[in-house]
């Protein structure tokens, strides 16, 4: 038995806690904030799982991968934190997003549908779209309830033994003596490390993050009232017009969400904050507005503010630093893997899984 210890107590960190326990390890999970931190960028309402990937195939089967994943974590915690709303893309001009992601759904045989412009607007008829854009829909994607995740993830490696420490702020690791030394001069002895920082990573272990810091702003909004009951019955938006438009659909009692790459600035936790006025929400939904029947009528309710580490390449980076396993380089598409994470770094630490391997296999490249 290991003793291992996991630096922040996210999504991904609570999944390796897991994989962890189930492995027969004991488990130390630090944590700076509060369990559960409200400020974790994996506590929100809902996020998507979607096979819409481009033409990234290598992440395209690690969708279909992380779909058993979190099989295996309802079997475990008792309940489905997940509703298959479906997932839906927009197709403006050649070579999107959506052009890209057709030839890997025929490679990999991933069941979907081509749609009209008419057809889609049968599907979604919220939105008015140009004669000539092309949907694709998806069955199987939908909504994960990410903070009823964490929730029951704390839950579960609480009831299992693994030790919890909120308000614990980590000043240094030591990779190569699996050893972490805490703010008020505590030293945490373990075997193994596993660092999901997110974007306090940099701060933590600068030799390790050379990362840019992104603050994200998302939008909870109040749609008119003519359109809500097509929000609530149709599947969450993975991409409409440009720059990465989305939306994740008011299931299970959450809020109806849009979020924009376009909408992602330079920040940072301790410099710009996590409050953010409503007003803002406007320049969010400014993006869907060339698209939305009864544009002027969206209303903003709330916003959230998440911050991430992310490159130009939007790769995933699972790297090994003598006996701590790092885990970087992730937005928000990492939560639909995070239970599948947990599991594969789990192996590697183990022995099963080469770190070389773990390292590809993150980036898409397996």
């Amino acid at each position: 038995m290991k003793h291992i210890i996991v630096v922040g107590a996210g999504a991904v960190g609570l999944s390796c806690a897991r994989a962890a326990l189930k492995r027969g390890h004991r488990v130390t999970v630090l944590e700076q904030g509060a369990l559960p931190n409200p400020q974790a960028a994996s506590y929100d309402q809902h996020r998507m799982i979607r096979y819409q990937y481009g033409d990234a195939e290598g992440y395209t089967r690690m969708v279909g991968e992380a779909f058993g994943a979190w099989e295996r974590l309802w079997q475990d915690i008792g309940e489905q934190h997940f509703v298959a709303t479906g997932t839906f893309g927009v197709s403006m001009e050649a070579n999107d997003e959506i052009q890209l992601t057709l030839p890997t759904f025929r490679r990999l045989g991933i069941p979907h549908e081509v749609m009209s412009s008419d057809a889609a607007e049968r599907l979604c008829p919220q939105l008015m779209l140009p004669a000539s854009a092309q949907g694709l829909y998806q069955a199987d994607g939908g909504v994960l309830f990410a903070d009823r995740i964490v929730d029951s993830l704390l839950a579960w490696v609480r009831t299992h033994g693994a030790t919890l420490l909120p308000h614990c702020k980590v000043m240094h690791v030591n990779t190569v003596a699996s050893r972490v030394t805490l703010d008020d001069g505590e030293v945490v002895q373990g075997d193994a490390v596993i660092v999901a920082a997110g974007a306090w990573l940099p701060g933590l272990m600068p030799q390790i993050d050379d990362l840019p810091i992104w603050r994200q702003a998302v939008c909870y909004v109040q749609a008119p009232q003519q359109q809500q009951v097509h929000w609530a019955n149709g599947p969450c938006l993975t991409d409409l017009g440009v720059g990465d438009n989305y939306a994740l659909a008011p299931a299970g009692g959450t809020g109806l969400k849009f979020g924009s790459g376009l909408h992602r600035r330079a920040g940072s936790p301790e410099l710009t904050g996590f409050k953010a006025d409503v007003s803002e929400g406007y320049d969010v939904i400014a993006h869907f507005a060339p698209y939305l029947r009864d544009a002027a009528e969206y209303r903003p309710l709330r916003m959230a503010v998440g911050y991430y580490v992310k490159d130009a390449t939007a790769k995933f980076r699972v790297q090994q630093d003598g006996q701590a396993v790092v885990v970087t380089n992730c937005d928000g598409q990492m939560f639909k893997f995070s239970s599948l994470m947990g599991e594969r770094v789990l192996a590697c630490i183990d022995g099963e899984l080469a770190a070389d391997a773990l390292t590809r296999w993150a980036a898409g490249e397996l």
